[in-house]
């Protein structure tokens, strides 16, 4: 019964990791087109 437990613990702490991971991923992505955008932007009034 407590190795089942421990199972589902460390389950949920490595999908708990994981999707923090990838939301941080996402998060980065955004940034990164949105100063690509800025760039563009500055680019074009020459």
């Amino acid at each position: 019964m407590k190795k089942n437990i421990l199972k589902a613990t460390l389950v949920a702490v490595f999908t708990l990791i994981a999707g923090m991971n990838v939301y941080n991923a996402q998060k980065s992505d955004v940034m990164s087109e949105l100063a690509l955008a800025n760039v563009e932007a500055l680019a074009q009034s020459e």
